[in-house]
């Protein structure tokens, strides 16, 4: 599946907002790893939101973590059997549900969305009946790549690993993120994307 321009254009602007929130009130701003209560409190002072986050007993292989969103609050659960940087990930792509959240992309039925997932993969051809959904998950993605490997962190990484100086795998351990994760914010389609979006947001 193919996530669509506009809805990522969207997701980038809300995305620096999040950024300049992040840099105006927080002690360490450029500090790596990306601390998570920063990024949970800039949301929550923008979007007017209190978040809390619950490690649960769930199935990883099923799901790994789901955000319930209500008038003036957010709840959270994480599988509690994710390792560090996988909770990093789910945390931050389950409040960026907060971030692009309007009438069209909220899901009715969450247990749906679950088991299409599970039978058909989210990057399998839409089937038709629950793009929105779908897409939604895939923007959430770009969310959590963009706020936990921030954009001026990524051509220097992809230097030094060019150099034979880091691997993904040191940098995902520096960034305390999934190793697919920096794979993909390497690439130069999504780091040309994200420079392009950014830059318009």
């Amino acid at each position: 599946m193919r996530v669509k321009i506009e809805a990522l254009a969207t997701a980038f602007t809300e995305i620096k907002k999040v950024r300049e929130a992040v840099n105006a009130y927080c002690l360490a701003p450029d500090k790596v790893p990306v601390s998570l209560d920063d990024i949970t409190m800039a949301i929550e002072q923008i979007y007017g939101i209190k978040i809390t986050t619950t490690l649960v007993p769930l199935n990883s292989r099923l799901l790994r973590g789901m955000i319930e969103i209500y008038a003036n609050r957010a709840a959270i659960y994480i599988d509690a059997e994710l390792n560090t940087p996988w909770t990093r990930y789910v945390q931050v792509k389950e409040v960026g549900h907060i971030m692009i959240m309007n009438a069209d992309n909220c899901t009715a039925d969450p247990t749906v969305l679950i088991e299409y997932c599970v039978q058909a993969g989210l990057l399998s051809k839409d089937d038709g009946e629950h793009p929105s959904d779908i897409l939604t998950e895939e923007v959430t993605k770009f969310v959590a790549i963009e706020l936990l490997f921030p954009p001026e962190l990524r051509a220097p990484a992809k230097q030094r690993i060019a150099a034979g100086e880091d691997t993904l795998f040191t940098i995902a351990e520096w960034l305390h993120i999934p190793e697919h994760l920096v794979e993909f914010a390497l690439t130069d389609n999504y780091m040309a994307l994200s420079a392009k979006l950014t830059e318009n947001a």
